[in-house]
């Protein structure tokens, strides 16, 4: 929890709200409460323009699979947040996406707002080697046996089932 105010710097109080379950820090020198804040993300399993493959990527020295993701800049949309980090991390355009679901992601205190994106291209052969340091297509049943199970990217596998054909 913040323990001061993230507009004048006073120690917060933790007070009643009118609404809420829960004591809320209270700033009483703005005299505003401060709901506790955490940052947006999106993630998204792109497939491939034939929708028979899904891409995978290792990241950050990272031995597991995930899928692409990024975080939401200030002033930016989950939809252009997509976009932007399909095009810099994969020089990728999503010709098509929708949304999923959100996901809360406790260890990073992060909402991940998930995606099924197609691709307009399945070159990925020029990915960012600063951001990603492997990218594939898989299977749908490749993609089964490698992502982390119990994840988000597990919950996206299961929603695009219907969309892959091995």
């Amino acid at each position: 929890m913040t323990e001061y105010c993230s507009k004048c710097g006073s120690a917060l109080e933790m007070r009643e709200c009118k609404g809420e379950d829960s004591l809320i820090p209270y700033c009483p020198e703005c005299k505003e409460f401060r709901f506790p804040t955490f940052s947006v993300a999106i993630i998204t399993a792109v497939l491939n323009p034939q929708k028979t493959r899904v891409l995978l990527m290792r990241q950050y020295g990272r031995e597991r699979y995930n899928f692409l993701a990024g975080y939401v800049n200030k002033g930016e949309d989950a939809e252009t947040a997509l976009k932007r980090e399909m095009q810099e991390e994969m020089q990728l355009k999503p010709v098509s996406f929708r949304y999923i679901r959100s996901s809360y992601f406790a260890k990073n205190n992060v909402m991940m707002m998930c995606y099924l994106s197609i691709a307009d291209s399945d070159d990925i052969s020029h990915y960012s080697r600063w951001e990603v340091d492997e990218a594939r297509w898989c299977t749908y049943n490749e993609a089964t046996n490698i992502v982390i199970q119990g994840g988000v990217a597990a919950y996206l596998l299961e929603e695009i089932k219907n969309e892959i054909n091995d």
